[in-house]
C-alpha cells in the first residue's frame, strides 16, 4: 500500500515526530510511505523524515490564481496515477479540500486528520461546515481526529462525525529513568543536583504561551532560587521570549536548548513539565513526559483537560501564570502526589496512546 502524507513545512512538531517515529510500525503492516512539504521552505525536520524511510517530495503551493491551481492540480492527479498511490493522507488544513480533489479524481482513497480545535468566524462558518460536508460525501474523504477534545468540537460546532484514533508516543524512545540515570543526564546537562527543574518542549508562539512559564520562573525564584526552566523549542515568537527572559533577569535560571532529539534527556533531568496552551488536539510532548514519568502542570483548555478525563495523571490548573507558579511548586513540594500523579500518568498513556496499536489503527482507516 502506497501512502503518501502531504504537510506543510516539515517541522519539529507534533505529528511530524508521530509519524516519523512510527515509520517502522507502518512498514512493517505493509505502507510504502511518502510525504510531500507543500510550503516554500522544506523545513528542519525532512532529514528524520529521509533517515525513517519516506520519499520526500516537494510541492510548493501559493495560490496565484485560478490558472496556477489548475496546472498544480493537473500534476498532482499524474503524480497520484503513475505512482499507483493508494492513500492521500492529508494534515495540512488549507490544503484539505485541493488534495481530497486531487485524491478522488486519481480514484484514491484520502483520509484527512484534523490535529487541532480549529475555531472559525462567524462570516466563515457556512463554508467550513459546507467544505466538510463536499470532502466527506462527494470526494469520499475520511475524517479522523486524535483526541476526545478534537472529536467533539468537530461533532459538536460542525456536526461533523468522524474516526477518532489517538495519537501515540514512541515507547522504545521515551521511558522512566533510574535516579542514577538522572543524575547523570544531570551531569551531562550541567545542571547541579540539587536544582529544581521544569522543562516545556513545543515551538514557540502565542498558543503556546512560553511567555507565562517565564513570568512563573519569577515567582517561584523568591522561594527557590535555584530554579531552572529547560525551554525546548523553536519559533516565532523565541525573540520575543529571550527578551522576557533578559528583561526580567532571569539569564541564569532560563536556558533556551532548541530544537533537541535525544528529548528523553532533558526530561528525565526534569522534575515537572509544564504546558500552558491556548489549545491543543492533543500534546504529543505531555504524552512523552508522562511515559517518561515525568509529573506534569497543565492549562485546564481543550486537548490538555483530556489527560484528566478518566483518571488524575496531571495538575490541571486555571489560566493563570500566579496559579502555574504556585502549583508547580506545591508539588514540587508533595512527593506522595508526584509518585501518584507518575504512576497514573504512565498507565495512561500505555492504554491510550501505545504506538503499535494506534498505527494498526490508522492502517485499518486506509482500507
Amino acid at each position: 500500500m502506497k501512502v503518501i502524507h502531504i504537510l506543510n513545512e516539515l517541522k519539529f512538531s507534533g505529528a511530524e515526530i508521530m509519524y516519523v517515529s512510527a515509520a517502522t510500525e507502518f512498514k512493517k503492516l505493509g505502507c510504502e510511505l511518502l510525504v510531500v512539504n507543500t510550503a516554500q521552505n522544506m523545513g528542519e525536520y525532512a532529514e528524520q523524515f529521509s533517515e525513517a524511510g519516506y520519499q520526500i517530495l516537494h510541492w510548493p503551493y501559493k495560490a496565484n490564481g485560478i490558472r496556477e491551481n489548475i496546472a498544480y492540480v493537473r500534476e498532482v492527479i499524474t503524480f497520484l496515477n503513475t505512482e499507483k498511490i493508494d492513500v492521500v493522507h492529508i494534515h495540512r488544513s488549507s490544503m484539505r479540500l485541493l488534495m481530497s480533489y486531487c485524491a478522488w479524481r486519481a480514484g484514491c482513497k484520502s483520509v484527512y486528520t484534523f490535529h487541532n480545535v480549529f475555531p472559525t468566524n462567524w462570516y466563515s462558518y457556512v463554508y467550513h461546515v459546507g467544505q466538510r460536508w463536499l470532502i466527506k460525501n462527494v470526494f469520499g474523504c475520511k475524517f479522523q481526529t486524535i483526541s476526545d477534545s478534537v472529536y467533539q468540537h468537530e461533532k459538536n460546532f460542525y456536526f461533523n462525525n468522524t474516526c477518532k484514533i489517538y495519537n501515540w508516543y514512541d515507547n522504545i524512545r521515551f521511558f522512566p529513568a533510574t535516579k542514577i540515570e538522572k543524575l547523570e543526564a544531570r551531569k551531562q546537562l550541567n545542571i547541579p543536583e540539587e536544582a529544581f527543574v521544569i522543562i516545556s518542549i513545543g515551538g514557540c508562539s502565542h498558543i503556546k504561551r512560553h511567555s507565562d512559564i517565564i513570568k512563573a520562573v519569577s515567582v517561584i525564584k523568591e522561594k527557590y532560587p535555584n530554579i531552572i526552566y529547560l525551554h525546548l523549542g523553536e519559533g516565532d515568537t523565541l525573540c520575543e521570549e529571550q527578551k522576557q527572559v533578559k528583561n526580567d533577569g532571569l539569564e541564569q535560571n532560563v536556558r533556551f536548548e532548541g530544537n533537541q532529539n535525544d528529548v528523553r534527556k532533558f526530561l528525565i533531568a526534569s522534575d515537572i513539565y509544564v504546558m500552558p496552551s491556548k489549545h491543543e488536539g492533543i500534546s504529543v510532548t505531555t504524552i512523552e513526559a508522562l511515559a517518561t514519568e515525568i509529573p506534569s502542570v497543565l492549562y485546564d483548555v481543550p486537548g490538555l483537560r483530556d489527560f484528566n478525563e478518566t483518571l488524575n495523571t496531571a495538575k490541571v490548573i486555571p489560566e493563570n501564570y500566579k496559579e502555574l507558579a504556585k502549583t508547580v511548586v506545591e508539588l514540587y513540594e508533595n512527593r506522595e502526589e508526584r509518585e501518584q500523579l507518575k504512576k497514573n500518568g504512565k498507565e495512561f498513556v500505555n492504554k491510550e496512546f501505545f504506538m503499535p496499536v494506534n498505527a494498526r489503527k490508522i492502517v485499518e482507516l486506509y482500507q
